[in-house]
């Protein structure tokens, strides 16, 4: 399955809607990073509109990917209701930490980080290679989307952390093979 639509330059091209999770719920100190708080009442409403856009674009999804903690399993569960796919829920999509952008290699804690991003990547270029030419949606982590966008573009994963991407808003990338052909949009509202 392809856009129904697609553009000279979208022919034989991987395109990528990387969505953040809705807003979350307050967390308790108790409660263990992973799976996470779920979504806030807020974040139920903005995973219910996102859903909403992507529902007029139904047939043309291939695949939808999440994951595994709370509020993105959750928004993608609204996603995949609407355009009738289970989400895959993939560890490897999880938040990354901080600690990536201090370059504290000296710290344990950073290279722990460190190999959850390689890990990161390495799953990402795996779905591509898998969806060749297909329509994929990810549901993923604000600081995980700049950084992958910011990987595959060429900049530091400093530098990519100074970009927003608030709370289910669109990223749209076109790959070739797994390269970085283009950036329609970033952390836009909608699926403009």
């Amino acid at each position: 399955m392809v856009l129904k639509h697609p553009t000279v330059f979208q022919k034989g091209k991987t395109m990528v809607y990387f969505v953040r999770h809705g807003d979350r719920a307050h967390q308790l100190d108790e409660q263990p990073r992973h799976p996470g708080p779920g979504l806030s009442s807020l974040g139920k409403k903005q995973a219910q509109k996102i859903a909403r856009q992507f529902a007029e674009m139904r047939n043309e999804i291939d695949v939808l990917y999440a994951s595994t903690m709370a509020r993105a399993e959750e928004t993608a569960r609204e996603i995949g209701k609407t355009i009738h796919k289970k989400p895959i829920i993939e560890h490897h999509l999880s938040e990354l930490e901080r600690i990536l952008e201090t370059r504290q290699y000296y710290k344990l804690h950073y290279w722990k980080a460190y190999l959850a991003f390689s890990s990161a990547k390495k799953i990402v270029n795996t779905i591509l290679r898998s969806h060749a030419g297909k329509v994929i949606v990810i549901v993923a982590h604000g600081r995980l989307i700049r950084s992958l966008v910011g990987w595959k573009f060429g900049i530091s994963l400093r530098k990519s952390q100074a970009f927003d991407h608030h709370n289910c808003h669109v990223t749209l990338v076109r790959f070739k093979g797994t390269k970085l052909d283009y950036i329609h949009y970033f952390n836009s509202k909608g699926l403009a």
